[in-house]
């Protein structure tokens, strides 16, 4: 029964989410912005704080509208929710090729916080589709960061040596609304009411049950797995934003250092699907152990790491490690507290994520860059941060063996 869960309708809106989320915001966008850190600083007189301060604008309006985007979800489903928000992102994202002032680089960074879905659609539609393969479902959901971001390092950087900075944001823009909206419309669904894993189609209508929105945050173990994905996301999104940089002030040329970062992805793309795997057989969440430890010990190496090599393998670390563990939010809520209001629960995890981890942490980050003249001390930050999210899965308690 739960081999067929996996069918040409089901396997199709797992497709259509994995490209949606590849060249969307928190995909294509963030993944490259440590591309875009050089040459809008040359052009602005900019320092790394400023620049930084897109990602900082983009996050912080992701998480504000993260939880209105769950109650969206909620009420009028995934699939019309992702289909008015990846159009209406396209504009914006088109509109960075024609920016030729501060504020409207600022302002539509902000436009693309406010519209981007983040992974709330996501985490939803596919809990209505598997039940038994949840776990293996979010683990080749994260494709879309492991892939995406090999590919769309090579897309940015490409554009970028083509067209410039501005021209790289039109691919973006083209991509999101010539290939990811006709994709979207065409494969990305809801179950019929009623359809049935025996029929190859959809999870029962018990996968609805669990708890209330104010029960989830009552709980102690929605506070672990938030406390958790802040500090492992801030993680990852600083590499993410200033990897390249951060790389070059090694020693390493620019195009070493894209290939040095290209391994966060490498490893993220084996280890979510392999998180996924063991998710649905180890019924702990300290499953992710093994995967924290990885990330600590990528982080510890980069900050030794001298030679491209070396360099590469602490990345990949990371990117196995950090990728593992931070992968596990969506199917973590969904033991712990069911589908009924997942998307509201799921949206109040996002503006933690994106205002603390991703927005202030990527200013953070360049904060300290400026102030310390190089990233020594935020590479210690990094380092302490994943510690933390790897000695707080302790505390995590075990799944409950019936939801309310």
């Amino acid at each position: 029964m739960a081999q067929r869960e996996f069918s040409a309708t089901s396997g199709g809106v797992l497709l259509a989410s994995v490209v949606a989320i590849m060249l969307g915001p928190t995909g294509i966008l963030l993944n490259t912005f440590s591309l875009f850190i050089a040459p809008m600083s040359a052009e602005y007189a900019w320092d790394r704080a400023e620049v930084s301060l897109l990602v900082t604008l983009f996050g912080l309006a992701v998480a504000i509208t993260s939880p209105f985007k769950g109650w969206l979800i909620n009420r009028w489903g995934a699939r019309r929710t992702m289909l008015g928000l990846t159009a209406a992102l396209s504009l914006p994202l088109l509109g960075l090729a024609a920016v030729n002032a501060v504020w409207q680089l600022y302002a539509l960074f902000l436009l693309i916080g406010l519209l981007a879905p983040g992974n709330l659609p996501y985490g939803r539609i596919l809990g209505l589709w598997f039940r038994h393969r949840l776990g293996v479902a979010y683990g080749l959901l994260g494709l879309g960061f492991g892939v995406g971001g090999p590919l769309g390092l090579l897309v940015g950087h490409q554009s970028l040596e083509a067209w410039g900075w501005r021209g790289a944001f039109l691919v973006y823009g083209v991509l999101e609304l010539g290939l990811a909206l006709p994709l979207l419309a065409w494969l990305f669904r809801e179950p019929a009411p009623g359809a049935g894993v025996a029929a190859g189609t959809a999870v029962a209508e018990t996968a609805l049950s669990g708890s209330t929105a104010p029960q989830a945050w009552r709980s102690a173990s929605f506070w672990l797995v938030l406390g958790n994905q802040v500090l492992a996301v801030f993680v990852m999104s600083g590499i993410m934003t200033h990897g390249v940089p951060m790389l070059v002030e090694r020693g390493l040329s620019r195009g070493e250092a894209g290939t040095a970062l290209s391994a966060l992805w490498v490893g993220m793309m084996l280890s979510q699907p392999l998180m996924g795997w063991l998710l649905d057989r180890v019924a702990t969440p300290r499953v992710a152990l093994p995967f924290a430890l990885a990330a600590v010990l990528g982080m510890a190496w980069f900050l030794v790491g001298d030679t491209p090599s070396g360099l590469w393998l602490a990345v990949f670390l990371v990117g196995l490690g950090g990728g593992g563990e931070s992968g596990t939010t969506k199917y973590l809520l969904m033991r712990y507290f069911g589908l009924r209001s997942f998307g509201v629960i799921y949206g109040s995890i996002q503006p933690f994520t994106f205002a603390l981890s991703i927005s202030l942490g990527a200013y953070l980050l360049g904060w300290l860059y400026d102030r310390a003249e190089g990233y020594g001390t935020a590479e210690w930050v990094l380092l302490a941060a994943f510690s933390l999210a790897a000695c707080s899965l302790f505390a995590f308690r075990p799944y409950p063996q019936k939801l309310p």
